[in-house]
């Protein structure tokens, strides 16, 4: 009977110690954080102009003709004026009253044209 007491203790013992062991050997390793996306490429380039040149060379990648560069400008020219004369509108419109439907359209026509300048400058 004493011979199994023996026995039992020590495996207790030795599975106590197992445990003990891995937990310190886990322990001592840190995790490591992920580096963020944000964070400065270039430790040497003032805040802000670290990923200029990752920049220009995605500008340089993509090529947009110039027939296409052209129609572009023309749209935002357009764009301009829009915004010029809503702007414009908004300042004559009596603040007291409902917003007319027309003000209302006429900024959605803007937005629609906002975002297809921005589908042709991603091609």
């Amino acid at each position: 009977m004493p011979e199994t007491r023996r026995r039992l203790l020590a495996s207790i013992a030795g599975l106590a110690a197992g445990i003990i062991a891995r937990h310190s050997a886990f322990a001592s390793q840190h995790p490591q954080p992920l580096p963020s996306p944000n964070a400065p490429q270039n430790q040497n380039a003032p805040a802000g102009l670290d990923r200029a040149g990752v920049d220009a060379g995605a500008q340089q990648n993509s090529k947009i003709t110039p027939l296409a560069w052209s129609q572009i400008k023309t749209d935002v020219d357009k764009l301009f004026q829009m915004t010029s004369d809503l702007r414009d509108h908004v300042a004559q419109t009596n603040l007291a009253s409902t917003l007319p439907l027309p003000l209302i359209k006429e900024a959605h026509q803007i937005e629609k044209l906002a975002k297809h300048i921005q589908e042709q400058m991603k091609v």
